[in-house]
């Protein structure tokens, strides 16, 4: 059994990155990214392309043996990074592949790899960079598993054989002899097939990708953005309760009427301010994949974010934009009428005045 193991890791560098003003990343020309689409697609229908570098690739001794590591990079518009790395295997069977879930180049996890080449990249492009982001969450990984020589037998009788097996490997199960049937059954919820030659298991960790060609960029893009945008789903979610944090924070702090009322309101500039930049990279992270013409990649795409549950991240974020608006508001709303409130005060502070005023100058 041939074929290679690919490794996403996801990062977010920036709020926005300028990709035309993009020249050179890391001493390379990027290039956009391309995949094939089927005969049925639309020609006209746009598919994203973030700009790509592909460096030499190199040999490395890992945990599963001698190696070449081929690294890619990608860079998008919304302000993150993608590196993948890819590495051939020739195995007699699926439970020789659940090491390659916790590869090591040396003794060092793969992720470290990627973290540093992220420094790198964003360093190289940093003139392109709109507002960096020094403070990262850890790296959104996967995992994908690719075969396209299974020895002569049939795509359909080697999954119908290999089913167990193929759930222990996506479960990182040495023995999948201990799996239960239900859990089987739920590792091959998102399961897919074009052709008879092509079928892809979509888990959580890990997915399992099989072609007779040998022609799975296509499926592996979508994997790609679909863990990218988990990545910024989960950015937003926390930066968000950090700004419900302070906003929260700020507000039970005000005791005093009169600060509460003429005070600048830094803070609540600052929270305007990031609730806009929120909301734009909100839209950002859904508009990356609203253009999928070919209509089984757009079948992997969905696939990918039931798995993953897009909807209820993004359904999170916009609730928590939907609630800084409403505490906003009110904010504003109450500041408006402490100051009018204030403003009367003294209105009516003037005019006592200027009776009493009027009534000792004639006495």
């Amino acid at each position: 059994m041939k074929g290679s193991v690919a490794y996403f890791y996801a990062f977010d560098v920036a709020n926005e990155i300028r990709t035309s003003q993009v020249r050179e990343v890391l001493s390379q020309k990027p290039f956009p990214y391309q995949i094939r689409l089927g005969a049925a697609a639309p020609r006209d229908v746009p598919v994203y392309s973030p700009l790509t570098i592909r460096l030499t690739p190199f040999p490395c001794a890992a945990n599963v043996g001698a190696v070449s590591l081929q690294t890619e990079v990608k860079v998008f518009e919304i302000g993150a990074l993608s590196i993948s790395y890819e590495i051939a295997f020739d195995v007699p069977t699926l439970a020789d592949l659940v090491p390659y879930h916790q590869f090591k180049v040396g003794d060092e996890p793969l992720a470290l790899l990627a973290e540093r080449l992220a420094l790198q990249v964003a360093d190289s492009i940093k003139e392109a960079m709109r507002k960096p982001n020094s403070d990262r969450p850890v790296v959104e990984a996967y995992t994908a598993f690719c075969v396209s020589d299974l020895g002569g037998v049939s795509v359909p009788d080697w999954v119908a054989s290999q089913k167990e097996a193929i759930a222990g490997l996506l479960n990182e199960e040495p023995t999948p002899g201990k799996l239960a049937p239900q859990q089987i059954e739920e590792t091959f919820e998102q399961f897919l097939s074009y052709t008879r030659d092509d079928f892809a298991v979509i888990d959580w960790d890990a997915a399992l990708v099989v072609d007779a060609g040998g022609y799975v960029d296509d499926v592996l893009f979508m994997l790609e953005l679909a863990n990218l945008q988990l990545e910024e789903y989960k950015l937003l979610d926390d930066r968000l309760d950090r700004l419900f944090s302070r906003a929260y924070d700020d507000i039970e702090k005000r005791v005093s009427v009169w600060k509460f009322a003429f005070s600048r309101e830094p803070r609540m500039a600052f929270i305007h301010r990031t609730r806009m930049d929120i909301t734009k990279m909100s839209e950002e992270v859904s508009n990356i994949t609203k253009f999928v013409g070919d209509w089984y990649l757009a079948r992997v795409y969905l696939a990918c974010k039931n798995r993953f549950h897009l909807a209820q991240w993004e359904a999170s974020v916009d609730q928590k934009l939907q609630e800084l608006d409403r505490l906003y508001t009110l904010v504003q709303h109450d500041t408006s009428e402490r100051r009018m409130l204030i403003l009367e005060l003294i209105v009516v502070a003037l005019f006592v005045f200027e009776v009493a005023s009027a009534f000792l100058w004639k006495h």
